[in-house]
């Protein structure tokens, strides 16, 4: 395990250490690629500038978060309703599965322009951009999962009597289990990119994207390195520490993985 980490984290320190030295060298330009100790103090400065009562940081942190918080939610819930009755009726998934692939084709940014004009400016937009973007990724491994258990399984709780219900709380659900995370966790991936991206055209005041986008065009290199640091890092804690937990615990609770490939 310890070996895997020291692998795995190597590569990063060795890069980072190359960009430092390149940058303090000047073998690269500093302006547009300053050292990540340069970066480092500005995320410091961003995190401070504000304080006591509001961090410039937390503030846009904060903002982005909202927004894909409810775009996630909203998206994953409707993904997996949507998920199960495609996957359990036939003519649902012949009538929507076209659609859904289609729609699922277009990224969220590219729609962007539509829904401003539609909704204007602001939280409407983006959350519903996110919510689109979670939706599909969710809606798609849903389907794909309920439509690929095992029938056998199906017909030998029926005739132990098992309801409809019962039938989708105890074979469906558990057996699907691990497309819907891989939906999930894809549905997070699309979600945030999207977010961010969106929050470049549409925030008008928060968000990690408005402040890239803000620093952009004021030419700060630092501030837009140190927001990409930022998103890796809510990324890692949202996709590995987060759902990558929560996904191992229900599979496992169901014998679908053993301890041996939690560890």
């Amino acid at each position: 395990m310890r070996r895997k980490i020291f692998l795995a984290i190597l590569p990063i320190v060795i890069f980072l250490l190359a960009w430092e030295v390149s940058a303090r060298l000047e073998w690269v330009n500093p302006v547009l690629f300053p050292a990540p100790s340069a970066i480092l103090n500005e995320l410091v400065d961003l995190f401070q500038e504000g304080l006591p009562a509001h961090s410039i940081l937390i503030n846009h942190t904060l903002a982005t978060l909202k927004r894909l918080g409810i775009g996630f939610s909203v998206g994953v819930l409707a993904g997996v309703l949507m998920g199960v009755l495609m996957g359990l009726s036939n003519p649902s998934f012949h009538f929507f599965n076209p659609l859904i692939l289609v729609l699922m084709s277009i990224p969220g940014i590219a729609l962007a322009p539509l829904f401003i004009i539609w909704l204007g400016f602001g939280d409407p937009t983006i959350i519903t951009l996110g919510a689109l973007s979670t939706f599909f990724p969710v809606v798609y491994s849903t389907t794909t999962g309920v439509r690929s258990v095992d029938r056998q399984m199906v017909r030998a709780a029926q005739i132990m009597g098992a309801s409809r219900l019962q039938v989708i709380t105890s074979v469906y659900i558990p057996w699907s289990a691990a497309f819907v995370f891989n939906g999930i966790k894809l549905g997070l991936a699309r979600g945030w990119m999207t977010v961010i991206a969106v929050e470049f055209v549409a925030a008008s005041n928060y968000g990690l994207g408005y402040m890239i986008w803000y620093a952009t065009e004021r030419l700060k290199a630092d501030v837009v390195y140190a927001g990409i640091l930022v998103m890796i890092l809510i990324y890692f804690i949202l996709d590995k520490l987060l759902i990558g937990n929560v996904e191992k615990k229900t599979i496992s609770r169901w014998g679908m993985i053993t301890q041996k490939q939690e560890e």
